[in-house]
């Protein structure tokens, strides 16, 4: 009697128990990547999957027994019953594949039934090989070690898909994919252990048997396919991976634009509300201080339509400034006639609040100045400047002049309107700067001093001159400029 178990470590040949080895662990974690494809798969391509996933583990199966029988090497002639040979990979290919069917639908006790069924599928293989196994003799099993071999196979197998299957990470299927690996092998090696052969001279290898070295070329016929379909799975792996992370991307882009939104909502509502409240007391001290109704229509329209103008230069910078240049050239260019306006100061970047507030101030002077001032005959001009100063702080004192020149003469308003509360008010209110006006008698002067966060430290002198058609108003030199 010769055991096989002793001949593990006198007569195999240890290459090619690694190459099972190798062979066993990239079939095992091609079947749990494909299992785990079979679950997100729908309609008939999951039947496809569920397929590729048997193939896949009974080719792995089948190969590993087969590498390690020829890598086991017995005294006399051997051979292999074909039709039992190709049974066994048969059997392994539709017992694992009704096992892995049982398991992809269900929670943790059907996967696990699953798995067990898996090593039902691995000693239905194996036995069904052995006897397809032709000696010079007779094999005697050790029953104990039979049902060891089979507990390890179903319980291993059990194991490997509670941890590998289901919408499992790369690690757990690389874990689940080593448990089934060990499965199949200690199976293997288990059920070897309580094989003893007999020798019996009486008993002869049929020469329609096949030889160990065509199974070779068996073996390596289903390598070939167990590479390809590991191949395919760790394309599958990687191309879920990909898919995951732009789905993870894709949610983290969707939440930071809802929050985005939802800032974006809040300060719009926040901003409407403000200007409703605005436009509410414009209209309040507009009619307060007009004597008629089309008085009051008249200074309404042309407050209103101020307000517009300025809101449409922060929103053309995206609220985050206003050029103080372009500010003054906007409230400035709907009374440009045949009289002539001169800006000039640095570049200025005003913030939205005081855009706003200067913005009304602004269109207090211009209609005051074209009701009553230099902006009501041809030969009247007004001048623009103004200029940053350090103020020892983070923050620069800008200081705007507003001169009148060449208009009528001026006459000190025996009543305050609302224009002038707005223009003497407004500022120190909003902004904490101050407002001198002097009714002189060759021109008014206005000078607004306020706080500012950032000024340009360069130079811009521009000189605004218009007719009735109103066209771009064009820039002229320092020289030129300076009357």
């Amino acid at each position: 009697m010769l055991r096989v178990l002793d001949c593990l470590t006198q007569q195999h040949d240890y290459r090619l128990v690694v190459l099972a080895l190798g062979v066993c662990a990239l079939g095992s974690y091609a079947a749990i990547s494909l299992l785990n494809h079979v679950g997100v798969a729908q309609g008939r391509s999951r039947w496809c999957w569920l397929a590729a996933t048997a193939v896949a583990n009974g080719f792995s199966i089948w190969a590993t027994h087969f590498i390690a029988m020829l890598a086991f090497s017995p005294d006399g002639p051997t051979g292999y019953d074909l039709a039992l040979t190709l049974l066994s990979l048969v059997a392994a290919i539709a017992v694992t594949g009704f096992a892995y069917f049982t398991a992809i639908d269900g929670g943790l006790p059907m996967r696990a039934l699953g798995g067990a069924l898996v090593g039902g599928g691995i000693a239905t293989m194996h036995y069904t090989g052995m006897a397809a196994f032709h000696i010079t003799g007779f094999i005697v099993w050790d029953e104990s070690l039979v049902a060891a071999s089979i507990a390890l196979g179903c319980g291993l197998g059990a194991a490997a898909l509670v941890v590998g299957a289901g919408n499992t990470t790369l690690l757990q299927r690389l874990q689940g994919a080593l448990l089934l690996t060990l499965a199949i092998f200690s199976h293997h090696f288990t059920a070897m252990g309580a094989a003893a052969i007999v020798r019996d001279p009486t008993i002869i290898v049929a020469g329609s048997t096949i030889p160990p070295g065509f199974m070779a070329v068996g073996v390596a016929m289903a390598g070939l396919a167990i590479l390809t379909l590991t191949l395919v799975g760790v394309a599958l792996d990687r191309r879920d991976q990909r898919r995951t992370a732009a789905f993870a991307r894709d949610i983290a882009a969707a939440k930071k634009a809802e929050e985005q939104q939802n800032l974006l909502i809040a300060e719009l509502d926040h901003r409407i509300k403000n200007v409703l409240a605005r436009v509410a007391v414009v209209a309040q001290r507009s009619r307060e201080s007009s004597c008629s109704m089309d008085q009051f229509l008249e200074v309404l329209d042309g407050r209103i339509q101020s307000m517009g103008h300025t809101h449409a230069l922060l929103s053309r910078g995206r609220w985050k400034g206003v050029d103080l240049a372009d500010l003054v050239r906007r409230e400035l260019e709907p009374c440009i006639g045949a009289c002539e306006a001169t800006v000039e100061g640095p570049d200025v970047l005003l913030p939205e609040e005081a855009t706003q507030a200067l913005a009304m101030v602004l269109h207090e002077l211009v209609t005051n100045s074209a009701k009553y001032g230099a902006l009501s005959t041809p030969q009247g001009q007004v001048c623009v400047r103004w200029r940053c100063c350090a103020n020892g702080s983070s923050q620069s004192l800008l200081t705007i002049q507003w001169q009148e020149i060449g208009g009528p003469p001026v006459r000190v308003p025996t009543r305050r309107g609302y224009g002038t509360s707005v223009i003497c008010e407004l500022i120190p209110y909003e902004l904490g700067g101050k407002v001198d006006i002097d009714y002189l008698t060759d021109g008014v002067q206005c000078r607004i001093e306020f706080p500012l966060e950032k000024a340009a430290d360069h130079d811009r002198s521009t000189a605004f001159t218009g007719s009735r058609c109103l066209p771009p108003l064009r820039a002229r030199s320092q020289a030129a400029s300076s009357k």
